[in-house]
């Protein structure tokens, strides 16, 4: 009988031993956790890069003030006075035009231009004679709106159109005298197109082409002045570049 529990004692404790043993290997070894997929890389810049690129906007998409300046070439067509052509006395002229606005909104500004050009006097009988000094001169004031359409491209076109008033002038000098004649009139109507690309956040440059149509209505001489009776139509047509500076 003492043999029999001896042997039972025996086995419960081997059993017991085993149970301990694998217990503690158990709780030596963890679980394995099986390792998680890697998250796709974001392609979403941080919200620090975003909002700086969202205030990195241009002036020009606010109101505020305009200033430009051109720079061209200007060919004269129609009639001076109904008996001459434009073109008879000078054929072309150098404008150099400045202009000052404010921009209502991104697409709209209203200002006003004034131009200085040198005009390129033909030959003549009296210019080509040694001691005579010829030259000639193009003023315009004026008004103008232009519409900027801000589309999403390297350059933005925009059109415009103003009125003004315009001064023809021409002198010639010789052993200390000189003597001038100027005509001046309404300029009907101009009509404006160009580009801008934008070079920086507050300037632009470009292309830009006008067309313009006056009379002139009056006349200076050193005899006197007085007013043109048979007047005339005249047109001038520029090519040129324009800058254009915001604040």
């Amino acid at each position: 009988m003492s043999r029999t529990v001896s042997i039972v004692v025996s086995s419960f404790v081997a059993v017991a031993l085993h149970v301990v043993v694998a217990g503690s290997a158990f709780a030596q070894d963890p679980p394995a956790v099986e390792p998680s997929a890697a998250e796709p890389p974001s392609n979403q810049p941080p919200p620090v890069a975003q909002q700086t690129a969202a205030s990195a906007g241009s002036v020009f998409d606010l109101p505020g003030f305009d200033f430009g300046a051109r720079l061209g070439y200007a060919l004269p067509m129609g009639n001076a006075d109904a008996d001459s052509k434009l073109s008879d006395g000078i054929s072309g002229a150098i404008p150099i035009v400045l202009e000052a606005g404010y921009r209502i909104n991104p697409n709209l500004t209203v200002g006003a231009l004034f131009q200085y050009g040198i005009a390129r006097i033909k030959d003549s009988t009296t210019c080509n004679t040694s001691g005579v000094d010829c030259s000639g001169s193009v003023m315009r004031l004026g008004v103008e709106a232009i519409y900027n359409l801000n589309l999403d491209s390297p350059l933005s076109p925009w059109v415009g159109v103003g009125t003004g008033y315009e001064w023809f002038g021409t002198s010639v000098s010789a052993g200390g005298q000189s003597a001038s004649v100027t005509a001046k009139g309404f300029e009907f109507v101009t009509l404006h197109a160009g580009g801008d690309y934008r070079l920086a956040p507050n300037f632009a440059l470009g292309p830009f082409l006008s067309f313009s149509v006056g009379q002139y209505g009056s006349v200076s001489t050193p005899n006197g002045s007085g007013d043109i009776t048979n007047k005339g139509i005249h047109e001038w047509i520029q090519l040129g570049v324009r800058g254009r500076f915001g604040i």
